[in-house]
């Protein structure tokens, strides 16, 4: 089981840390033509790669919560249970928000998004960024309290 919890760190790492870089960019290349360019370049790429990193990390993540009979610990009012409610119900909503995020961003790829599309895909980043920091510091708790 060792192996399937290193699997489950490293796409964390893979999911977390691209997921970090591209918030990054976002942020920090204020030309929107730049940021079309680069976005253009490397946006279909990294949706595929950290798409399956995600899909790694949820399956791992369940395997990982069967072994360990997590799931068993729902609403029993445990500090485990606890903690691991709140995990499945942040990483369904980020994975929500990633394919609210991947339909925009797929179906608008060198198009001109609407005003509703470009609020979603930004806030669906947003959310992406702000719900992976959340899950990171549940999961230690967790950890913790194993």
């Amino acid at each position: 089981m060792t192996w399937i919890l290193y699997i489950h760190i490293l796409s964390a790492c893979a999911w977390i840390g691209g997921s970090i870089v591209l918030f990054g960019l976002g942020v920090f290349i204020r030309d929107k033509a730049t940021q079309e360019a680069v976005y253009g370049a490397i946006g279909p790429f990294y949706g595929y790669f950290e798409t399956v990193w995600l899909l790694i990390l949820i399956t791992t993540g369940v395997v990982l919560a069967d072994h360990y009979q997590l799931f068993g610990t729902m609403q029993t009012g445990t500090e485990i249970g606890k903690y691991f409610e709140w995990k499945m119900l942040l990483v369904a909503l980020l994975a929500l928000a990633t394919m609210i995020h991947l339909y925009i961003a797929f179906a608008t790829h060198k198009t001109t998004r609407t005003l509703i599309q470009t609020i979603l895909s930004r806030g669906g980043s947003l959310a992406i960024f702000i719900l992976n920091l959340a899950i990171l510091w549940v999961a230690v708790n967790l950890r913790s309290a194993l």
